[in-house]
């Protein structure tokens, strides 16, 4: 090879090996994947040895990766394995977008809604949020930590629901034209509860909701939770108007506490907890 193709080519490869240096340090790993760094072994670069050959530049992309899990057990929480499956995390319809769909105030339905009795505490709790005493305990724990980190408090956007409050969500979401099966990945469960909605159509909302209730009532009974937020100890924390810094100050916080699974859930951006 002529002299000046050879220092060409290795000028190549140092422009290659800096942009992939930078990249690895901004956190960036994903997008190493598109440069060509042939015989480069960079600190960070690659993740824990598998055995498995790196795919070809021209394999197929890959699936979207899961929202990460990282388990509250170190002041430095890491991902989870990727295999780790998704929850479906779902939000509550508005005040407004329940009167949308002609859905009586929740007082109106002639049923008490338990709530445990607890003192308001410093982190914020969006109106409808229900939180048991045990978990609102936990979560101020968690504020603390969090709040000495950075001099601001959380905001909780969802906490643990009853067959009732889930039946009301969503009978919202079918009344306003959103499509269950999209937002649900377990399709069965959510045929029955559509069935029970359709079943009911032309009866008063009110009653169309305890028929859908009843339905998740059973699937719970069952060991079916088609919302995560069914199961006991499920709480949202907002995240999209946090900086890196306190993200990362949120784990640690969590870590510290302990016995608490944080989830980062993107669509809509948010942490989900599992608290034991």
């Amino acid at each position: 090879m002529p002299p000046t193709r050879k220092r060409s080519r290795e000028l190549t490869w140092r422009l290659c090996a800096l942009t992939a240096a930078l990249l690895c340090a901004a956190g960036c790993k994903e997008k190493l994947e598109s440069i060509d760094l042939p015989g480069l072994d960079l600190p960070g670069l690659h993740g824990p040895d598998t055995g498995a050959a790196a795919a070809p530049a021209s394999a197929a992309p890959r699936a979207q990766s899961p929202p990460r899990a990282v388990a509250a057990t170190s002041a430095a929480p890491r991902a989870a394995a990727a295999g780790a499956p998704s929850l479906d995390c779902d939000e509550l319809p508005s005040a407004e977008e329940e009167r949308r769909a002609q859905l009586p105030p929740l007082t109106a339905l002639g049923k008490a809604v338990p709530v445990e009795p607890w003192t308001p505490p410093p982190y914020e709790v969006l109106p409808g949020v229900m939180l048991p005493a045990k978990i609102a305990a936990k979560l101020e724990q968690i504020d603390r930590e969090y709040a000495r980190r950075t001099r601001e408090h959380l905001v909780i956007t969802s906490g643990t629901r009853d067959a009732n409050r889930q039946a009301r969500a969503m009978f919202t979401k079918l009344r306003l034209g959103e499509d269950l099966l999209k937002l649900y990945r377990n399709k069965a469960a959510i045929l029955e509860i559509k069935k029970a909605y359709k079943a009911r159509s032309d009866k008063p909302p009110e009653q169309v909701v305890a028929a859908m209730e009843a339905v998740i009532q059973d699937q719970i009974d069952r060991g079916i939770y088609v919302s995560a937020h069914l199961r006991r100890g499920a709480v949202d924390v907002r995240n999209r108007t946090m900086s890196p810094k306190e993200k990362r100050a949120f784990l640690e916080s969590t870590a510290e506490v302990g016995g608490v699974l944080v989830i980062e859930e993107t669509t809509p951006a948010h942490y989900h907890l599992q608290i034991d």
